[in-house]
């Protein structure tokens, strides 16, 4: 390959250290240091996957600022500036964070972090006041479950161990002392005797939403010949029934407690008949009236 000199344009022979025209030093053309391609390839490759990257993550981002607590706040009172506006506030007004507009006993911030409207006292419409209600955005019930049912001692006749006939069996259901209900609500069900029975009877009873309440169980063989309270309590020998203390919950539904009561532990049986007891499990849950269990 030939070298151009720089000074006078004659063509020297490749690897010529000065001109032979005029003597002037020259330089051969510079060649592509070995590896540098390679570079730049992978330093483009890099970029692209950075570029890919972000545009994955950027949506992720976008939302998890703008759907959270951390959304623009003017006036830094804790409310976003578009929930503010949404219900008559003013974004650029501290003091407001403080104030009761519909006199529920919650301030504005309250009603934020609660989820209610602070505009109505009564967000869920269940007649008690946000301020008092333990779930303000549901009107609360209890749904009371009967899930297993086992009667020990043979029900009717003079010496109960020599009668195997099935009882037939129905609860009572009372809240806070009212008569609420009767499992199964088709009467009285045809149970055997000393044999765990799945049953999964229940009722959904309206409840107030600001207090806890006291749920009753009564077990009683319903026959033609009469109607015979057993008992299922086993702890209290004056009470054959179960007398039980829910709390709702707090905020939301959901709430589930269950328990189990049974006759056969308190040794009241006789020598010559049995005290007429059983053993029941029970769920009690929190739910929305409008939304109840099937």
């Amino acid at each position: 390959m030939a070298v151009i000199c720089s000074i006078c344009g004659e063509a020297n022979q490749d690897g010529a250290v000065t001109c032979q025209a005029c003597g002037a030093p020259v330089e051969s053309p510079s060649q592509p240091k070995k590896g540098s391609s390679e570079k730049v390839l992978i330093s483009l490759f890099i970029i692209a996957l950075l570029v890919i990257a972000a545009i994955i993550i950027a949506p992720f981002l976008y939302n998890s600022s703008s759907n959270g607590r951390d959304e623009d706040d003017s006036d830094k009172d804790g409310m976003p500036d578009v929930w503010e506006d949404e219900h008559g506030l003013n974004p650029d007004d501290p003091t407001d964070r403080t104030t009761d507009p519909d006199g529920d006993g919650l301030q504005n911030y309250e009603e934020y972090v609660r989820g209610t409207d602070p505009n109505n006292p009564d967000t869920d419409q269940d007649g008690i006041s946000d301020g008092l209600d333990l779930i303000p955005l549901h009107d609360a019930a209890i749904n009371i479950r009967i899930n297993e049912l086992r009667i020990w001692d043979p029900i009717d006749g003079l010496f109960d161990r020599d009668i195997q006939d099935p009882a037939e069996a129905t609860f009572d259901i009372y809240v806070d002392g009212d008569f609420v209900g009767e499992l199964p609500a088709a009467g009285p069900e045809e149970v055997s005797i000393d044999t765990m029975t799945t049953l999964n009877w229940s009722i959904t009873v309206n409840v107030s939403d600001d207090r806890s309440h006291e749920v009753r169980i009564e077990l009683y063989d319903d026959d033609t010949i009469g109607r015979d309270l057993l008992d299922i309590n086993g702890l209290d020998d004056q009470d054959e029934g179960l007398t039980i203390t829910y709390y709702l919950g707090a905020e939301t539904i959901g709430r589930t407690q269950t328990g189990e009561g049974d006759g056969y532990l308190d040794g009241n049986d006789t020598l010559f008949q049995d005290e007429k007891d059983a053993f029941v499990s029970y769920t009690l849950t929190t739910v929305d009236v409008h939304n109840p269990p099937q």
